[in-house]
């Protein structure tokens, strides 16, 4: 399972009145049983997905989405829940005519976290199907540090020439008017 496409929609989009993030999803074939673990491993380390269940509304059949796109955009929305405090609903969905490839939309208020949250979740979701370990500590700290720098208003940094120019006025040269040369 990777992430093939993202792209930026500004609010008023198709899906929200909120700016989302756009992604396609490309999955492997897996068999139900390797699902149906790997989302109980998911429930145990995170508690709070179990809740998320109407969080994610789906934009085709519901034969159409295979669950673990679901899982996916869920482990991405309570990541966020947990960095963050930032609660949204997502969007599932095919991608017409390309077998394997889903649309998963997530509405965010912070644009500088919300595509590593959707990165951090499929990697969170990729190593419970293969039965490895995940630093979430790790993850939600490299989160939360994201989503403060991005929010952060950045200080413009005064040099010694910047200040001048700030003091000093301009010298303006101008000529003298006709009338007033006429008079000496």
């Amino acid at each position: 399972m990777k992430i093939i496409d993202q792209r930026y929609l500004d609010s008023g989009n198709r899906y929200s009145t909120q700016p989302c993030l756009l992604s396609i999803l490309e999955l492997d074939p897996l068999e139900a049983d390797t699902v149906a673990q790997a989302q109980e491993r998911l429930y145990a380390v995170l508690p709070g997905l179990s809740r998320l269940r109407g969080l994610v509304g789906k934009r085709a059949d519901a034969e159409a989405v295979p669950p673990l796109v679901e899982l996916v955009q869920q482990t991405a929305i309570e990541l966020r829940r947990l960095a963050l405090n930032e609660v949204t609903v997502g969007f599932v969905g095919v991608v017409p005519r390309m077998q394997g490839r889903y649309r998963l939309v997530l509405p965010y208020s912070a644009q500088g976290a919300v595509a590593p949250a959707l990165a951090m979740a499929t990697q969170l979701v990729n190593a419970m199907l293969a039965g490895r370990s995940f630093n979430l500590k790790a993850a939600l700290v490299r989160l939360r540090a994201l989503a403060d720098r991005r929010s952060k208003p950045r200080k413009l940094m005064q040099t010694a020439r910047t200040m001048l120019m700030s003091v000093i006025p301009k010298k303006s040269f101008c000529l003298p008017r006709m009338a007033a040369l006429g008079r000496l």
